[in-house]
């Protein structure tokens, strides 16, 4: 008669020591220890399939799991995660003196796919940011601030802190105060300068009525500044009521602008001083876009497409 071992009634002596020492003298929780026992049990069935014992396991029977774990379909967070435990578990072997040393060291953590950013199209940017009822004075204060937002690739946090110190007296550079408290001068397009005049003109002093001290640029209409939340919601109620309707985002009308830059030819290097990305790394994920775009137009116009 064959027995067969599944996970159930898998006992592992140097697993039940480990898991042990991270209730007791790490003091992680229950449901801590419950993750770590669900995946490592695994990884011990995978060894004794192999003839095996977790002594002896070597970065290669690592490497080899987890290409079984790809094969099994997990997404890559749950890989990562089983990548960590077995990090954590074959750490305490070796401190313990368990084992010699610590094959999984060098066990690599699958990278993350970044998902693409999603963006509006030029044609749905235009009917968004046209939307708001220029005949009254909200509708006046949307159109310039969504005008400014696509038109300088704001994040929603830099345009609700705008003050009136931040715009270029000739109304073609904004001064933005991005993360880290890092500066950057970005320019103005020519509708963003009209609506911004005219906002700051006809609507701003309305809607700042007898407040005193406010310098935000962006006001709601108590004359306070707006808020991150308020104008996420404001722009969720315009691309609701557009027919058809859109789904977009603060952030969204952002990676519109950094797409739609790429698109027409900017350089990769402009875009990140543009956005304010420390990190060229981070701009790079827009040249994923491009390409789409690219292959489009290809398909489209090349005659063997």
């Amino acid at each position: 008669m064959v027995t067969t071992v599944t996970e159930n009634s898998l006992f592992c002596p140097e697993l039940e020591a480990f898991l042990e020492y991270v209730l007791l003298e790490r003091g992680f929780s229950q449901n801590t220890s419950l993750s770590y026992s669900r995946d490592l049990k695994k990884f011990v069935l995978f060894l004794k399939e192999r003839h095996k014992d977790v002594n002896f396991a070597d970065l290669e029977d690592g490497q080899d799991y987890v290409a079984t774990l790809r094969s099994r379909g997990l997404k890559v967070s749950s890989i990562a995660r089983h990548v960590s435990s077995l990090r954590s578990f074959y750490q305490y072997l070796h401190s313990a003196s368990i084992t010699e040393k610590n094959p999984m060291t060098l066990l690599r953590t699958p990278r993350q796919v970044r998902p693409l950013p999603y963006s509006l199209s030029v044609e749905e940017v235009a009917r968004l940011i046209e939307s708001p009822d220029a005949a009254l004075k909200i509708g006046i204060r949307d159109r310039a601030m969504w005008e400014t937002m696509y038109g300088s690739g704001l994040r929603v946090s830099e345009v609700v802190n705008l003050e009136f110190g931040d715009v270029d007296h000739s109304y073609e550079w904004l001064l933005i105060r991005g993360k880290g408290s890092k500066e950057r001068w970005v320019p103005l397009s020519e509708p963003s300068q009209n609506w911004l005049k005219k906002y700051l003109a006809e609507v701003r002093p309305l809607l700042l009525k007898k407040q005193t001290g406010v310098r935000n640029i962006f006001l709601n209409a108590r004359g306070k500044s707006l808020t991150r939340q308020g104008v996420w919601h404001l722009l969720k109620q315009y691309a609701v009521a557009l027919a058809p309707p859109i789904k977009i985002s603060p952030h969204g009308l952002r990676h519109s602008c950094a797409t739609h830059l790429l698109e027409g030819g900017a350089d990769l290097r402009m875009v990140q001083e543009f956005l304010g990305h420390s990190d060229i790394s981070t701009t790079q994920i827009y040249t994923h876009v491009d390409r789409t775009y690219l292959k489009e137009i290809h398909r489209t116009f090349h005659p063997r497409g």
